[in-house]
């Protein structure tokens, strides 16, 4: 063995022990109470919890839009990820122009994060109008390690829901889940234009571009296509309560569908954008009300959303500053970092979730929706050593000052933290030490994945 945990409470998806970890190269070697490893490295976690390092399955880094480029790189993003406690990340391969094709878009956005990557990562193929059709880049790009696709309701890039529907019937006998950004087109183009009509331009209509109403109606569609299709469907960064019902109903009637949400969309409102940083909390979609972060933290809780993810899309100040309107401002916040202390705290202390839940969430269920399981979010022997030691005693204000974004804010400033990481470890390796980074750039690898055909 080469290095044991000792002492500490064991997290799974399933239960809670006391016992301890050891690690022979990169992988778990045992799991038990009173291990004994001659010759290993011990550390003493008494009174820790010993978890799966957690997977954030929606990031955007080095991430083009038009002129700009997302402030945090390959390198910054996976760096703030160790720091996190995040050990794998799943960001997105899209292609830059009509004209690239989906493997082309994968083969440079692999080239990429080779290099740069401090942690691991798969990547969500992102599947532009007309590309649904062409089963032979589809199967193509399942081949090298992608399981699901990425598709959106709104933006330039949109397909239509008939597009949608015959991915959704081709993408379960190829090995693929399907991901939907839901927002409906139509909806927020009218409401973008009456806005604009009436001058209502300013960072404060943000949430009403974009109402509660789009969201839920593309939901429902999406829905609806998955039932005719028979196939699973998983949609992403959902913000409203009532999305998450139209879920949760779907669910109760036997359908395949999965949601995530993010932790802004669970502790913040849209109140922040009538603040003197309102431009700091845009993204897409908006922040909502109080009444559906309650609803999206039951859910949570009850099952119906299975991932919470953080779709960190850090911009710098000056690069939000420069936009005059909601619709200009670049629109996206950094998460990742913070995304398994924010879920501890406001999750489990607050009894939203148990701590087998947490990992279920951050962890388990991605890593299984995404087939990397059992390799990524478990800790049975065998699986890569990811683990993350978690000190429930230790009290954190959250502040910019003390994180590793290149955007330099987060949207969590002041947040009371009970509990914080105190180490990550990547495959066996010390990659983060109470406060101090200790990985590399390159170290992370690409962990292609596996879900079985229908």
């Amino acid at each position: 063995m080469d290095l044991l945990l000792k002492g500490g409470w064991v997290v799974t998806a399933a239960r809670v022990e006391q016992a301890d970890v050891a690690i022979k190269g990169e992988k778990i070697a045992a799991v038990g109470p009173d291990l004994a490893a001659p010759g290993a490295v011990v550390r003493d976690v008494t009174g820790k919890y010993i978890l799966p390092g957690a997977i954030d399955a929606h990031v955007h880094y080095q991430m083009p839009i038009g002129d700009l480029l997302t402030a945090d790189d390959w390198f910054t993003g996976t760096r703030l990820a160790a720091c996190g406690g995040v050990t794998t990340v799943i960001d997105y391969a899209e292609p830059a122009s009509p004209g690239e094709s989906l493997t082309e878009a994968l083969t440079k956005r692999l080239e990429e994060a080779t290099d740069q990557a401090c942690v691991d990562y798969g990547l969500h193929q992102v599947v532009m109008p007309g590309q649904e059709e062409d089963e032979a880049e589809l199967r193509a790009v399942v081949e090298k390690g992608v399981t699901s696709f990425k598709v959106f309701t709104t933006y330039a890039q949109r397909l239509s829901l008939a597009a949608i529907g015959r991915l959704l019937r081709q993408a379960p006998r190829l090995g693929a889940l399907v991901t939907v950004h839901c927002e409906d087109h139509e909806i927020i183009t009218a409401k973008r234009e009456e806005l604009i009509a009436a001058g209502q331009t300013d960072p404060a209509y943000h949430a009403a571009s974009r109402p509660a109403e789009a969201e839920v109606k593309a939901i429902r569609d999406v829905i609806a296509l998955a039932r005719e299709a028979g196939a699973p469907v998983y949609i992403v960064h959902v913000s409203t309560g009532e999305g998450a019902e139209a879920i949760a109903d779907a669910r109760s009637k036997g359908q395949q569908v999965y949601g995530e949400t993010c932790p802004h969309y669970l502790l913040l409102t849209e109140s922040q954008y009538t603040g003197p940083d309102s431009r700091l909390f845009l993204m897409c979609p908006p922040l909502r009300t109080a009444a559906d972060n309650d609803l999206l933290w039951r859910h949570l809780a009850g099952g119906a959303l299975q991932v919470v993810a953080t779709d960190h899309c850090s911009y710098s100040r000056e690069q939000k500053a420069a936009g005059t309107a909601f619709y200009n401002t670049p629109s996206g916040v950094p998460g990742t970092e913070t995304l398994l202390p924010l879920l501890y705290s406001y999750g489990v202390r607050n009894g939203w979730l148990t701590l087998p839940q947490l990992v279920q969430v951050l962890a388990t269920n991605p890593a299984r929706l995404f087939g990397l399981y059992p390799r990524k979010g478990s800790l049975k022997p065998g699986s890569d050593a990811d683990l993350v030691v978690f000190d429930p005693r230790r009290q954190v204000t959250l502040t910019a000052a003390d994180l590793h974004s290149a955007a330099g804010y987060t949207v969590f400033e002041g947040f009371n933290l009970q509990g914080y990481l105190e180490a990550t470890y990547l495959r066996g390796r010390l990659i983060y030490d109470r406060g101090r980074f200790l990985g590399q750039a390159g170290q992370g690898q690409f962990i292609p994945g596996r879900i079985a055909t229908t």
